[in-house]
Parts: structure tokens; C-alpha cells; sequence
């Protein structure tokens, strides 16, 4: 097996520096180098490895650019795992980045390619889509807080009649001001700038989200299927491709956390909530995108679904399966290159020019 004959490294990364950990088959003993993850620790690390080297790194953000810099600079076989789905990392009760390091390279030692849990680095398009995507989420939850403490502050002088929903605009928030007084007042109108701000910020970056998907030949596909937007849309591109990295639609659900957690002991199986481990950013629009599709007022089956199972286990579990098969079916019409058969052709061209990606 190729692990046995060539040099393995385990690379464990913190935010300011690394650890690894060599095996080589030709010394009885592992090396460990430990350096900085600045410009010159990684050109340190870069002179201690060799072309022919195997190398594992845990996924996280900063490993996806390390990646370009071990192939452009070594040339040697770089790995991106997802420890998640590795139990002697994930359940490890002892969590160092010497222990990570270590288990990193026995395990390259033990398997091949094909046995472990590869993560594909993104494309340049992807990276831009995934920051597009990652921003936009950051600045709606900066604007959920802000409009929440907004909120609080008509409840600290006993105005209890502008609920949230009154503080949803510029313009409804403007008029409820007034009533506010003193200091409160004042920091009232501080709030109301930086939600200004915050919204002019979003607008821009839904702007250029509509202009990335603009000739995109695959986003009519995606928005054939009820409450599936353009953000939905970008984020499922971004983070799972056009499906050709996974072989069901099941593999999708699961690498996005929504599938349940199944714990089996003999003779009895529960089944929980969801797993919750995977890409976090896709799996917060897909259950946005679900509500969305259940409260549109034509009928159709995602609807019809979400209420016969709201009715039998609740509105919680229901938009969750819904929005499990909602991914998907995104996934299956992508690979399929079809529309969703609910949708007719006039309805598809009026929802992509009123969201401006035609």
C-alpha cells in the first residue's frame, strides 16, 4: 500500500501555529515539528517536507489555503479530513494538537485514500460564493441583535405595544422613535444608524450575490423548487456543487447535518433530533427556504407534506423533514438537469426576474 512506502504527516493547525507529526518507514521513530503559521513558520515547514510525502490536515478554514501553499510550494499529496466523521479524533477524550497531530499520520499510515473522509478543497468560484454567503449571514445576524436590543429599549420605558415586527424597516422604525425620550432616545437613534448601515451593507452584498448567479446555468434548476431564493441558491453551489462529490442524495443531507441521530443497543433503535454536524451556514437557509415554501399560497406537495406531518409530530420536526427533502430534491434536480414538476415555465421566469438573476 502506497501509506507504507512513502512518509505520512499529520498537521494539526491552531490559529497561530501548528503541529506535526512524521512517520517515516525508514526510521523507528516520529518526528514532531511545531512552528508558527505565519509567512516564515510555513516556509519552515514547506524545507521540511518532501515532494513525496503524504500529508492530512484537519478541515477548517485556514487548511483550505495551506492546501494551495503545500501543492504550489512542495508538491507533495495534501489530504483535507473532516475529523467530525473520524471517531479516534471527534470522540477522543484527550484533545491536544500533539495527540491530533499523531492520529492524523497513523492514520495515512493505516488507509488509503479512498478509506478516509477527504474533504474536496473549494474552487476559486466556490471560495468567493462561500464568503458571499458567509457575510451575508454575519451581517443578518448583527441586524437580528441590533434590532432585538432596539426592541429592549421600548420595553425599558414601558412601551410595550411595538412588538419586533414594527422595527423591521427604516421607515417603521423612523416613526416609532419618537416616543422614546431621554437618554434612551438617544441611544435609541445610535441603534437606528447602525441598522441603517447594516442594511445598506446587505442590500450590497444581495446585490452582488443576484449578479453572481446572473448566466449561471444551473440556478433555474435550484429555483424551480417553492421558497428556494438566490441566497439558497449561491449557498448550495458554494458548498455542495453541482452534486457531483456525492453518490445520493442522502450523502447531501448528512454532509449538511439535517439527517437524524440514530443510536441502536441490541434489539432497540432511537431516533433523535438532528445530527447537527456538517455545514452549518446552507442547513440555517435550507430550514429558511422551507418555511418559505410551506407558506406560499399555491398547493403543491412540499406544502401538502409539511402539513400532514405537522399534524401527526408538530410544526418543529415537520419543517425539519420538509427541509430535508427540499436539499434534497435540489440535489436530484442538479444532477437530473430538471425543474421542479410542479413548477410551470411562466411561473419560473416570473420568479427569476422579480429576484433580478434572469
Amino acid at each position: 500500500m502506497e501509506a507504507t512506502k512513502t512518509r505520512v504527516v499529520g498537521i494539526d493547525l491552531a490559529k497561530r501555529s501548528y503541529v506535526a507529526h512524521a512517520i517515516d518507514p525508514a526510521k523507528d521513530r516520529a518526528v514532531i515539528w511545531e512552528g508558527r503559521t505565519d509567512e516564515k513558520g510555513i516556509d519552515g515547514l514547506c524545507a521540511k517536507l518532501r515532494p513525496s510525502d503524504r500529508v492530512a490536515i484537519e478541515c477548517c478554514s485556514y487548511a483550505f489555503y495551506l492546501v494551495k501553499v503545500l501543492t504550489a510550494k512542495v508538491g507533495c499529496r495534501v489530504l483535507v479530513l473532516n475529523a467530525g466523521d473520524l471517531a479516534v479524533i471527534f470522540k477522543s477524550v484527550k484533545k491536544t494538537d500533539l495527540e491530533d497531530a499523531g492520529k492524523l499520520a497513523w492514520l495515512l499510515s493505516k488507509a488509503s485514500d479512498d478509506e478516509l473522509p477527504v474533504v474536496t478543497p473549494p474552487s476559486e468560484k466556490e471560495e468567493h460564493r462561500r464568503a458571499l454567503v458567509s457575510e451575508l449571514s454575519s451581517k443578518k445576524k448583527a441586524r437580528t441583535a441590533l434590532i432585538n436590543r432596539l426592541h429592549s429599549l421600548f420595553v425599558r420605558q414601558g412601551i410595550v405595544t411595538v412588538g419586533k415586527e414594527d422595527l423591521r424597516t427604516a421607515d417603521h422604525r423612523e416613526a416609532q422613535l419618537a416616543s422614546l425620550g431621554g437618554y434612551t432616545g438617544s441611544e435609541a437613534k445610535r441603534v437606528q444608524q447602525e441598522l441603517i448601515l447594516l442594511e445598506s451593507h446587505i442590500d450590497e452584498i444581495e446585490a452582488e450575490i443576484k449578479l453572481e448567479l446572473r448566466g449561471e446555468p444551473k440556478v433555474s434548476h435550484l429555483m424551480s423548487i417553492p421558497g428556494v431564493g438566490p441566497t439558497t441558491a449561491i449557498a448550495f453551489l458554494a458548498y455542495v456543487g453541482v452534486g457531483n462529490r456525492f453518490s445520493s442524495a442522502r450523502q447531501v443531507s448528512h454532509y449538511v447535518g439535517i439527517t437524524p441521530r440514530v443510536d441502536s443497543s441490541g434489539d432497540t433503535t432511537r431516533i433523535g433530533g438532528i445530527t447537527k454536524r456538517g455545514c452549518t451556514a446552507i442547513r440555517a437557509l435550507i430550514v429558511q427556504s422551507a418555511w418559505a415554501a410551506v407558506h406560499t399560497s399555491k398547493d403543491h406537495s412540499l406544502k401538502r407534506k409539511y402539513q400532514e406531518l405537522a399534524t401527526r409530530r408538530g410544526k418543529g420536526r415537520a419543517i425539519v423533514a420538509v427541509a430535508r427533502r427540499l436539499l434534497e430534491l435540489m440535489w436530484v434536480l442538479l444532477r437530473t438537469e430538471t425543474f421542479y414538476w410542479e413548477t410551470t415555465n411562466e411561473e419560473l421566469k416570473l420568479k427569476m426576474a422579480r429576484a433580478k438573476v434572469a
